[in-house]
This record gives C-alpha cells, structure tokens and sequence, in this order.
C-alpha cells in the first residue's frame, strides 16, 4: 500500500513537471489567491504572530575552517590549444583524483578553495569579488545557490554550498544521454538508425510534442533531447533505455538510489558535477557516439555558461530550469559543463532553486550569467593564476 502511494505520488510529480508553462503559472495564480483568501480569514479569527527575524548574509570569504590545511600550489600544469590533461597523466587517472577533491569539498556558505591533495581553504571577498556580488544577489532574491568549479589542469577548484540539494530539472539529460551514448549504443545494445516510436508525448520543452512525426531515429532523438532539452524525446530514451542509469550514475560516486526511479530527481553541485566528470571523461575519450555527443553538447538551444562566457571561450553544457508550484517544489536555475580555454578545460556545475522559464518568466536570468562571469575570473585568479 505505501509503495503504491509512492508509485503515485511520483507519477503526479511527473505530470505536473511537464505541464504547460501557462498551465503551472495559473494553477499558481489560483493557489495564491486561495492562500490570500485563507490567511485574510485567519487574521480576522486569530491574533497577528510577530514576523520571524530575517535571517542575515552570511560572510561569504570569512575562514570557517580553521584547522584545513593550506593549499599546495605544486600544481601548475597547463595546456595549450583547450586540451585538458598534461601528457604525463592520463584521462582516467585526472577523472580519478577529481573525484576523490569533490569528495573532500567543505559544505559550507563560505567559497572555499580545494586542491588534489585534499587541503582547502575560505578565500577572503576580495579575492572573488564579482563571485560574493552574485552570490549575494541570489540570496537577497530569496534563493538558495551552490556551486563546483573545477580546473583539470591545475587540479584546483572552488566550492560553494556544495551540498544543497536541488531540482535537477533537464541538468539530467546531459548525463541520461551520455549514459545512452556509452552504455546502450556503444555496447552494441541500439544503433543510431533504429527506430523510436512516439508512443508518448510530453508537454514543455522541446520540438517533437508539436511536429508531425511520429518515428524517429535514435540518433535525432538524441539530438533534440540534448540539443532542444525535448521532455518528449528524453522520455521515449527513459521508457527504452532507461534501466541501468542509476548504476552508471552509482558508479560515477553519485547516491542514485535515492532517486527511486525518478526522471528528474533532485541532486547537489557535488553530484552534478560527478556526473560531469563521467560526461567529461567519455567525450575526451574520442571512441564511439563520443563526437555526437560532444556536438549536441556545444549547440545547446539554452545555456547561461555559454550565454556569459560563449564570446571567449567554447562551452559544452547542458542547462535546466523550471518555475515552482504549490504542489512541487521544482523552481530551478541550472547550468554544468565543460568550458575550453587557452590555459585547458574546466567544469562548472551551478545549481538552485531560483524560478526560470525562458518564454513566460526570465527575470532570474542576469543571477546565474553574473555568478559564471564571477566564477570564470576567480578561476583565472585563484586557479590558473
């Protein structure tokens, strides 16, 4: 009886995520003005609470970690041409000892500088400037923020409220079709050429809900999954080849069984940046489906990475996003990839729980274009520098 409840709660979240945008927004307007309704009636009934205290900025740079370790600054290898390992270590083995930094990442609401060697240290504002400003910015808006940053040449990085968990919105499909890429195609299991019926259609974004095909290839399936974040073609590739993600994502260092089968679970920067690195590492490794998929990656119809760094630098990235309602939790503000610069490559992954839709509401939008901008010169400073 209980799993049955689960079963279906689950599937409710589902629907609601891939209604329409107007749809969510007048759901919400009634529920607003049902709420107004209720506390009106309460006031008049019930004496008025004193409001609770607000709760101030925390000091973003201030050491918290007194007894960290200072960071070792041996690690100064750089590459030319946006190519990320020195010839001296190999793909695996960078993928390896990132893996084990993330997991020495402090969770705290300070920036926070790690290295390979497990030392950290709180960096002081004015090392980040811009950073700390967009930081604030999002907190003063209301939202929650965190953030990994992470430099595959200097094996250095930057951490903010690393463990916050968030709704992973499309972020997901980046890692699903990479999995898909690896593991079902690569493995022989599908061909690019085989044919996906459209036995189901989901609403939001995307381009086949509203076309007039109903076959595809696996291959353009993938494309508008990656490319046009298409709700309906990432769940035609879950309902295909969905079994077995949660292991890949398990062996990525990420705590997958706690998504329950869910399509777009909710996960922390730290997660989301291991899946990158899995993501990072296959499209490096220049076998298979590993071209496609780094040319879906680098033509993504929305990414905040591209859209503050995209005139400097190539960007692969995958964003998601999403409005709240009153029945979900699901406001989104995301963005993770792997940005190419002339000093080599490194990884962002920035998640919250900021509202964004990019046809009805792209207020939020200056939030997370600021925070990378911020983030790409604290790179340069603190991490190449």
């Amino acid at each position: 009886m209980e799993q049955d409840a689960r079963t279906t709660v689950r599937r409710l979240k589902r629907k609601l995520r891939h209604l329409p945008t107007w749809a969510k927004v007048s759901a919400l307007c009634v529920c607003c003005l049902a709420a107004f309704a209720g506390a009106a009636w309460a006031l008049t009934v019930n004496a008025v609470n004193p409001e609770v205290p607000e709760v101030p900025l925390e000091s973003l740079g201030g050491p918290t970690d007194a007894e960290a370790a200072p960071l070792s600054s041996a690690n100064t290898a750089s590459a030319e041409g946006g190519e990320i390992a020195p010839a001296e270590t190999s793909t695996l083995q960078k993928v390896e000892v990132a893996r084990s930094a993330f997991d020495t990442i402090p969770n705290t609401t300070n920036i926070s500088l790690f290295d390979a060697t497990g030392a950290r240290r709180a960096i002081d504002p004015a090392e980040a400037h811009d950073a700390v400003a967009a930081l604030a910015a999002f907190r003063e808006a209301g939202n929650d923020v965190g953030f990994v940053v992470y430099d595959f040449a200097t094996e250095r990085g930057l951490a903010y409220n690393a463990d916050v968990s968030c709704f992973s919105a499309s972020t997901i499909k980046a890692p699903f079709v990479t999995y898909v890429a690896q593991n079902v195609v690569d493995a022989g299991r599908a061909s690019l050429d085989d044919v996906v019926y459209e036995d189901v259609i989901m609403d939001g974004t995307g381009v086949m809900a509203t076309d007039d095909e109903d076959t595809y290839d696996v291959r353009a399936v993938m494309y508008n999954t990656i490319v046009h974040s298409d709700n309906t073609g990432y769940a035609l590739l879950r309902d295909e080849y969905g079994e077995g993600f949660e292991a890949w994502a398990g062996a990525a260092g990420v705590d997958a069984s706690q998504w329950v089968g869910e399509w777009y679970p909710n996960y922390t920067p730290r997660d989301l940046a291991k899946l990158w690195l899995v993501v990072g590492e296959y499209l490096r490794g220049g076998q298979g489906c590993s071209g496609l998929c780094e040319d879906m990656l680098s033509q993504t119809s929305t990414s905040f990475i591209r859209k503050a760094l995209g005139d400097k630098h190539a960007v692969l990235a995958k964003a998601g996003y999403e409005i709240d309602t009153p029945w979900y939790d699901m406001g989104s503000l995301n963005d993770a990839g792997i940005v190419r610069t002339e000093t080599g490559d490194y990884l962002v992954a920035i998640m919250s729980n900021a509202d964004y839709d990019d046809e009805f509401f792209t207020d939020n939008e200056h939030l997370i274009v600021d925070l990378v901008k911020g983030l790409d010169q604290a790179r340069e400073r603190l991490l190449v520098g």
